[in-house]
């Protein structure tokens, strides 16, 4: 779960909401995240103990992004153990959280959404995996149901508590435009060149440490993001690039990343 200093990676995200103290409740009490800073407009949360943070600014008058434009799919965040996996189930089942579930060949996840339909990606990787060709077609990826019975023997004593302290930014998946119009932008200026796989509308990338951590699709969107500032959901992405100097970046799908903006552990 440690991390590279000389890689890189995405550690913090920023949506513009509607209701600050409606994610409070959820991203605090639900998901136990904790508070770095608050002001009364923003509220700043920590998502495990390695400086990764999710960020919440309201937005008074905001604009409804499309749904077919450009934006968050879903923020997928690591846990460490299917412990921590099965009682993140039995807590988001207590307070009435819809969620689906999946497994996948590098990892078993639950999906949810908070209240304002931000994508949620929990999940734990599978550690006994063989190593692919890059050129292997989606259908050898594919999502099997997750074994609910067989998750919930991992539920422990002390069940969820908080975030726990290893939880981090896995990755982020992200709708942008046609692949083909961003695949060379996101190349050139992210570095990443080790692409784990490839299909029509999806680029999967990996970092030099093999940890997936940026997923690119255009399963349902077409239009760039428009008005990041003033847009409800993704406001934009921060990314620890050491080989990089541009401190932000806004390529062809509109997108907005920020660089080497938070301290790494």
């Amino acid at each position: 779960m440690s991390e590279n200093v000389k890689d890189h990676f995405i550690n913090g995200i920023t949506l513009n909401v509607q209701d600050k103290a409606l994610m409070k409740w959820f991203y605090g009490e639900v998901l136990g995240l904790n508070i770095v800073n608050e002001s009364y407009t923003e509220v700043r949360y920590e998502i495990g103990q390695h400086n990764h943070f999710i960020i919440f600014k309201q937005l008074a008058a905001g604009r409804e992004p499309l749904q077919s434009e450009a934006g968050l799919f879903h923020l997928a965040i690591e846990l460490s153990s299917y412990s921590e996996l099965a009682d993140l189930l039995v807590q988001l089942n207590q307070y009435h959280i819809p969620m689906n579930g999946g497994e996948h060949r590098f990892a078993t996840s639950l999906y949810i959404e908070d209240p304002e339909h931000n994508g949620l990606e929990f999940y734990v990787a599978n550690q006994n995996i063989k190593p692919i060709s890059t050129n292997e077609k989606e259908h050898n990826h594919g999502i099997q149901p997750i074994d609910v019975s067989q998750l919930m023997t991992h539920v422990s004593q002390e069940q969820w508590q908080h975030i726990p302290d290893l939880a981090k930014i896995g990755y982020v998946n992200i709708k942008t435009i046609g692949i083909n119009a961003v695949k060379q932008y996101y190349q050139d200026y992210f570095g990443m060149s080790a692409m784990i796989r490839e299909t029509e509308d999806a680029l999967y990338f990996e970092n030099s440490n093999q940890q997936q951590h940026l997923v690119l699709n255009n399963w349902n969107s077409h239009i760039k993001r428009m008005n990041n500032e003033q847009t409800y959901g993704l406001a934009c992405i921060d990314m620890h690039n050491p080989q990089t100097t541009h401190k932000q970046l806004q390529g062809p799908d509109g997108i907005l990343y920020r660089f080497n903006q938070l301290k790494v552990k």
